[in-house]
């Protein structure tokens, strides 16, 4: 797919690819191509809202208008943090954040307009009308509201420079049939003509009355600024990376959004694009790479999905402003998070205590409500429950029992140990944790590898075992010196040799695989999660030299083909959502211990 031509800096943001947004903010712009599968509108510039569902996301389409009034198109676009440039024929538009809820937007010319479109076609309850100015009795074209019902939000629109003429705004007793305005010229008496100006401000109740008079190029700078500052905070990676560490830090730094709805606190969602969530173990990875440089932001990514636990522990397979899915689970791997996480900043007693209740709550749910056969083994009840959704360990019908789940959950039960000791809770609490972890490992070892070592996915009630050639299975190896040294050996072989190895990383099926499919989400595709899972294990069972050949190829895939939410193991190119923060977040804990082991540090 030819893609529209973006100007080339020395840190590249493709906004066909990466939403340009600010921190905090559920809105986000994009360019959309024809054949986007995403969008049924011609192509071009959107504004999209992340409250609502994905099918309802499009607020606006902004189409420039020539001197004469005629639609033009954009085709050259800049993104940069603090700023989104789009060009057409006529000149360009630049549209800034002042405030997560408020965007400026400034045409670089005279006689350069702009329409803008709502996509209310087929939805219900929609207006657009002039309202007065502050202090007026009637309407001058200043300002208009949009009362977009499919995006739960009003919009106000205030020119700056111009005016809006309403060009499509027709109306059948109930509903806005069509909702477009068009900024022109106007309104300056016998001035000389200035570049349109204007501001779009989200109203998620009634408008206040308040118009936004930010100044554009202070709203620029202080954008700027954020970023910078965001950036510095972060560790180090090795030169050749520098730009991509810094394209790494911007989807972080800008794919957060404000505490609202059923979120409780501030969140970082996994993307801007259509996987516009936060699930519940993606934020894990996203909390381990904020850990040393903003703490905050990282308790808060970890904490965002334990505010939603329900009453028996389970966590929520995603949380959104919108939408709370509990249907699914994700893995236990918050234990091993949190530990990576204190490898980073100690978090402090007060801090530990909140997280201890409902991490021992996480873990107990486990051995309570998915070991219904009583065989010291949990279930997956569904391959979703893994976050491997499609992997080949779920082939044969679930539940099964597999050895990442019971590596997970020792890892846990002797984190919550650690915890308990900390913390002043009674020894005896401390040691019922250790024996679960025991408990675990044995069980796993006894009943999920076979005589050789070779590690089984089991069905949970018939105990029919079967062996698929997922990279699943070597998850074990995270338990370092805890795994018995009868099955860390052939888990390190398969990874030493090139069954799963490729020259981007480790595939999550061998390629060698009839299941292999180089699209196939679980089954091929390189994933950030389980290439850093798979490093802290190398490392733990004494092979930092796999690690740091993993590392290496993950961070020079995310230099060409960014931060994709997978990628194609052979080719290392970018599949699915292509700007996904657990990914960028691995890349730059990747890239940081990279440069400190280069370094001897």
């Amino acid at each position: 797919m030819k893609r529209a031509e973006t100007f080339r800096t020395a840190m590249t943001i493709d906004p066909t690819l990466v939403p340009f947004s600010a921190p905090r903010s559920y809105l986000a712009f994009g360019v959309h191509e024809k054949d986007d599968w995403w969008c049924e509108h011609p192509a071009g510039l959107f504004l999209r809202t992340l409250r609502t569902s994905r099918d309802a996301a499009l607020v606006a389409q902004l189409v420039p208008l020539g001197p004469d009034g005629a639609p033009l198109a954009f085709g050259r676009y800049e993104e940069r943090p603090e700023s989104l440039r789009a060009e057409c024929a006529a000149g360009a538009w630049e549209f800034v954040f002042a405030d997560p809820a408020t965007v400026l937007a400034r045409a670089d010319r005279p006689g350069l307009g702009l329409r803008i479109d709502f996509l209310a076609e087929g939805r219900r309850f929609h207006m657009l009308f002039p309202v007065p100015a502050p202090g007026a009795a009637a309407p001058d074209g200043t300002l208009l509201l949009a009362n977009v019902n499919k995006n739960r939000a009003k919009f106000l629109l205030a020119a700056r420079a111009g005016r809006f003429v309403p060009d499509d705004a027709r109306w059948d007793g109930r509903d806005a049939l069509a909702m477009a305005a068009n900024l022109v010229a106007g309104g300056s008496g016998g001035a000389a003509p200035r570049p349109l100006e204007f501001s779009l401000r989200e109203c998620t109740g009634d408008w206040d009355g308040a118009v936004p008079d930010a100044p554009f190029d202070a709203a620029r700078a202080a954008q700027a600024a954020g970023f910078e500052s965001f950036l510095a905070r972060l560790p180090a990676a090795p030169p050749e990376f520098a730009d991509t560490r810094a394209a790494a830090a911007h989807l972080l730094w800008s794919f957060s959004v404000a505490k609202a709805g059923f979120l409780g606190r501030d969140a970082l969602l996994m993307s801007k694009n259509w996987m516009d969530r936060v699930w519940s173990w993606d934020h894990c990875f996203n909390a381990i790479a904020l850990a040393s440089g903003h703490p905050d932001l990282a308790w808060d990514a970890l904490l965002s999905v334990f505010d939603l636990q329900a009453d028996d522990g389970s966590l929520p397979d995603f949380v959104s402003e919108g939408a709370v899915l509990r249907g699914f689970v994700k893995p236990p791997v918050h234990g091993w998070a949190l530990r990576r996480m204190l490898a980073a900043h100690d978090f402090g007693d007060a801090r530990l205590a909140e997280i201890y209740g409902p991490l021992a709550r996480w873990t107990r749910w486990w051995f309570e409500r998915r070991d219904r056969d009583g065989d010291d083994l949990c279930e997956y009840d569904h391959g979703n429950d893994s976050g491997w959704d499609n992997s080949t360990a779920f082939l044969h019908e679930p539940p099964v029992e597999t050895p990442d789940l019971a590596a997970f959950l020792a890892i846990q039960c002797d984190v919550l140990a650690d915890l308990a000791r900390r913390l002043g809770r009674p020894a005896a609490e401390a040691a019922d944790w250790t024996r679960l972890a025991d408990a675990q490992i044995a069980a796993m070892d006894r009943e999920l590898f076979d005589a050789d070592g070779r590690p089984l996915v089991r069905a949970a009630y018939t105990h029919e075992t079967f062996s698929p050639d997922t990279l699943l299975l070597r998850m074990p190896l995270l338990l370092g010196d805890r795994l018995p040294a009868r099955l860390r050996a052939p888990l390190l072989a398969d990874l030493e040799s090139d069954k799963f190895m490729t020259d981007w990383g480790y595939a999550t099926e061998s390629p060698a695989s009839p299941h292999y499919q180089w699209d196939g989400y679980w089954r091929g595709p390189i994933w950030a999660p389980s290439t850093l899972l798979l490093c802290d294990g190398l490392r733990a069972c004494g092979r930092p030299d796999l690690a740091l050949r993993a590392a290496e190829r993950f961070c020079r895939m995310c230099a060409k083909s960014g931060f994709a939410e997978n990628f194609d193991a052979r080719t290392g190119e970018g599949l699915r959502d292509r700007a996904y923060t657990w990914t960028a977040a691995v890349f730059l804990v990747l890239a940081s211990e990279l440069r400190s082991r280069k370094s001897g540090s």
